[in-house]
């Protein structure tokens, strides 16, 4: 049983590590969640991020730079993903009704 509780628990970490390393190489999604190493104030972000929410021990954040996420690793994040209206893992764009 711990054995397949320890499985588990990689492949997740793998799934959040991956989704982690191709946000930040290609930095596409209208927003990220951040989740710090420590604390980070909002007066420590990247130029040109906007903050959307602030929550305790993450942040929700955009930008229009094509590098905010690469930012935001270089003043501390520790993780970053990305965040979409219809969930992180979807593939298709969000509809302009």
């Amino acid at each position: 049983m711990a054995r397949r509780t320890g499985t588990a628990i990689a492949v997740v970490a793998a799934v959040f590590a991956l989704f982690a390393v191709v946000f930040a190489v290609t930095g596409e999604a209208p927003a990220a969640m951040v989740f710090p190493a420590g604390s980070i104030e909002p007066g420590a972000l990247p130029e040109d991020v906007s903050i959307l929410r602030w929550g305790r021990g993450f942040a929700v954040v955009t930008s229009e730079r094509s590098d905010y996420v690469r930012a935001l690793y270089g003043k501390g994040a520790l993780l970053v993903l990305p965040l979409r209206k219809s969930g992180c893992l979807a593939l298709r764009p969000a509809s302009s009704i």
